[in-house]
């Protein structure tokens, strides 16, 4: 078991989350064995008003550009509820704990809907070791020379340890087919079976939370397979599900279209074990993508950074060597 998780939560949240989210729980031991930086690529504008305001934004997941955002994980869910894998756990659970299937079925039916409509995100991305002084093709293409893009690196303790202060939460992105998706799901019904044992000594509400909750991020968190190369985690908030008293709720116009966000506010509740989470602390690194006005970008961040008390701010925002015409 991992020592830096054991610092983080209990012998029993850890088992929990390797029983109910084995996906997310390899990718997050992965994260914290092997640390690598999250990158956020976003336009200079956005990049600027977060620095000034020390904001991040989170959007909702039916503006982002996979069309299927959401709607996709529903339909893989669905097709998994339908499989052999799915009748042998329910046989399981019926037996432990009587009508609890019913249950989980009509949670989830219910809440489906608010899910799909009001699901807040702020997307991350791994960043490579080949990455650092070039960024990402696809991702320089996505958002096109015009829009003078940039990638903020950022340190990824912030998002990796447990807290509940902000009622938002960072979670990997698994990229499968509908076949691998009920290979997932298998996995999760097997360790239920393997652990019932365990998870009867705790008791039908806890079951009930924690197989909601694997459902939940399965909806919200699964994509297409050709979005792979992004490589996306993302810090998700659903108000419909769970308030939060620290985020800011806003209406900005983007491409002409009023969109509902909510804001990031980089301060730390350490209190509640949110920490790292300032912009002097949570800043690595800025990587202005191929741009016409790649020279003029990066002395008005690097004085941007300056005043916000990034140390060393000069030597942290550079210009990307991909030679992309503009």
């Amino acid at each position: 078991m991992n020592k830096t998780l054991k610092n983080l939560i209990n012998e029993d949240e850890i088992r929990n989350f390797e029983i109910f989210h084995p996906y997310a729980f390899e990718k997050t031991i992965n994260a914290i064995e092997r640390p690598h930086p999250f990158v956020h690529y976003c336009t200079s504008a956005a990049a600027a008003s977060m620095f000034d305001t020390e904001n991040v934004w989170m959007r909702n997941a039916t503006w982002m550009n996979d069309t299927s955002e959401i709607r996709y994980g529903i339909k893989c869910l669905d097709s998994a509820l339908s499989s052999e894998a799915a009748k042998e756990l329910n046989n399981i659970l019926e037996i432990n704990f009587p009508g609890i299937v019913n249950d989980i079925n009509e949670l989830t039916s219910a809440w489906t809907p608010h899910f799909a409509q009001e699901t807040y995100i702020t997307c991350l991305t791994e960043q490579l070791p080949n990455e650092e002084l070039m960024g990402r093709l696809s991702m320089w293409r996505a958002y096109g020379g015009d829009a003078n893009p940039v990638a903020i690196s950022v340190s990824n303790g912030p998002f990796l340890r447990p807290s509940s202060a902000l009622n938002a939460y960072t979670s990997p992105v698994a990229y499968l087919s509908k076949k691998e998706f009920c290979e997932e799901y298998e996995r999760v019904a097997r360790n239920i079976i393997n652990n019932i044992d365990y998870l009867k000594e705790r008791g039908r509400n806890h079951v009930l939370s924690y197989l909601f909750s694997a459902y939940r991020y399965a909806i919200i968190c699964t994509k297409h397979p050709s979005f792979y190369e992004e490589r996306e985690w993302r810090i998700i908030y659903q108000p419909t599900f769970e308030l939060s008293r620290r985020l800011i709720e806003d209406q900005v116009v983007i491409s002409h279209a009023p969109q509902r966000i909510f804001k990031i506010p980089l301060k730390d509740v350490p209190e509640e074990g949110f920490y790292g989470a300032t912009l002097p602390d949570l800043f690595r690194k800025l990587l202005i993508g191929p741009s016409k006005s790649s020279d003029h970008l990066k002395r008005e961040f690097i004085r941007t950074l300056e005043k916000k008390g990034v140390k060393n701010a000069s030597a942290k925002v550079e210009i990307s060597d991909v030679p992309l015409r503009v």
